[in-house]
């Protein structure tokens, strides 16, 4: 079974990061470890009928013998399954590409449902500290107050028996129990205690906010969550501008986002900030749905989004799931993007349909500045226009394989490139900076 509707894997161009739930991210580097491991067994078990005779690849016999050789006869221990992830990794071609257990393939369509289990927190090593890069939106983490930009300077069972641990420590002890002290602060001045605990949970994927208020989603089941006022707004707001965090294209992020929308229309807000920082994709069904409501000069009821351009020269158009810009914007409503070397794939393309319909102008995109291959300053996106289409097998194991390079509706590509800002869209900014701190530093 094929599914073609991926075209970003969620956070792929985060910075070493993990998940603490066991989680997402950490599922996705391991299937990077067995890299086209789905192929390996179409190759190594490679079979079909022929005559009524089971057939195998001559290939497929001799991997197989060399690798019962060295299981074998190596004059130290080996382990088979070791040896074939050294296999897998030399097949690795796209790192893009991911393998699933059938286990992890499951668990891949219920986060996509929004059903999710864990604590919902991931983190990074910034020079020996541990930093929260992200929590889920209506996850334990975000419950207990975590946010990204704080700092977990210890953890333990209890506020008594805390110690201070690198990212990898914190992981092992939080996927070890069900539940965590942490000391945490946006600095060491304002340190407190907070207790997390794994749960079941419908993750969210969009916050909204203005000049008044900030509403998150909330609820206890998957699809029937309310946007619930949380906070006193951003003060970096004028009267006139809403803000809108999308975080990944899935669950259900588009219902999301239309029921932010709702929000900003109903508050009065005209024009719209859309923060898209660390956003490393999604799914294309879901960018569809989304992208319908943000193409200003779209001429039709379902506009061209984007185009998949396959090896064979075959092309797939994905038209929007509708065209209602003039619901929620007037003719001078300004939109402004926010993003960074983390805004990958469905975001880029996002970013590249409101360009080529005229919803945004270059002016409107804001870039944060990192450093790129070279360590020169630059302030780009992640350059990801490919897109990947999930093959399912009997047995529910599952390959996510890059097919087909995606091209913006006027047929550019920004693969290997990614959207580009200069001059004051250029902007200074920490990678985890706060809504407010990144607005306040825009012209």
């Amino acid at each position: 079974m094929e599914e073609k509707e991926e075209i970003g894997e969620k956070n792929v161009a985060a910075p070493a990061e993990s998940a603490a739930d066991g989680g997402k991210q950490k599922k996705k580097e391991r299937g990077k470890t067995v890299l086209l491991a789905l192929l390996f067994v179409v190759i190594g078990l490679a079979a079909g009928w022929v005559g009524g005779v089971f057939t195998v690849d001559a290939r497929a016999r001799n991997l197989a013998w060399l690798v019962d050789r060295v299981a074998d006869n190596y004059y130290q221990d080996v382990d088979k399954d070791e040896l074939y992830n050294d296999l897998y990794r030399a097949l690795e071609r796209d790192k893009f590409c991911t393998y699933y257990t059938a286990p992890e393939y499951k668990t891949l369509i219920e986060e996509r449902k929004g059903r999710n289990a864990g604590y919902g927190i991931s983190v990074l090593d910034e020079n020996g500290a541990v930093r929260v890069f992200r929590t889920v939106y209506n996850s334990p983490a975000e419950l207990a107050g975590l946010g990204s930009g704080m700092y977990i300077y210890r953890f333990g069972e209890s506020e008594e028996t805390v110690k201070a641990g690198d990212p990898d420590a914190l992981i092992d002890f939080l996927s070890s129990r069900g539940s965590g002290v942490l000391e945490v602060g946006t600095s060491a001045q304002d340190k407190r205690f907070v207790t997390i605990s794994r749960a079941q949970y419908a993750a969210a994927y969009c916050e909204y906010a203005d000049s008044e208020g900030d509403y998150r989603f909330r609820g206890e089941r998957a699809g029937a969550l309310s946007l619930t006022r949380v906070g006193d707004g951003l003060p970096a707001l004028d009267e006139k501008t809403a803000y809108i965090r999308l975080t990944e294209f899935d669950g259900n992020a588009s219902a999301e986002f239309a029921a932010c929308l709702g929000q900003m229309r109903q508050n009065g807000r005209t024009d719209l900030v859309l923060d898209l920082r660390c956003n490393g994709g999604g799914y294309l069904t879901t960018l569809c749905e989304i992208a319908a409501h943000l193409l200003k000069e779209a001429d039709t009821g379902s506009p061209l989004v984007a185009t998949a351009r396959y090896r064979s020269g075959k092309e797939e158009r994905y038209l929007a799931t509708g065209n209602d810009y003039s619901s929620y914007f007037t003719e001078g409503a300004r939109i402004r993007v926010l993003a960074d070397e983390n805004t990958a794939s469905a975001s880029e393309a996002l970013i590249g349909a409101m360009l080529d319909y005229g919803s945004i102008s270059q002016e409107d995109v804001y870039l944060r500045i990192s450093t790129d291959e070279k360590g020169q300053p630059v302030a780009r996106t992640y350059g990801k226009g490919v897109m990947q289409s999930m093959f399912v097998a009997p047995n529910g194991k599952a390959l996510r394989l890059t097919v087909a390079e995606i091209f913006w509706p006027k047929g550019n590509s920004i693969h290997g490139t990614g959207v580009r800002a200069e001059g004051e869209n250029a902007v200074r900014a920490e990678l985890l900076a706060g809504a407010n701190a990144f607005l306040e530093l825009l012209p």
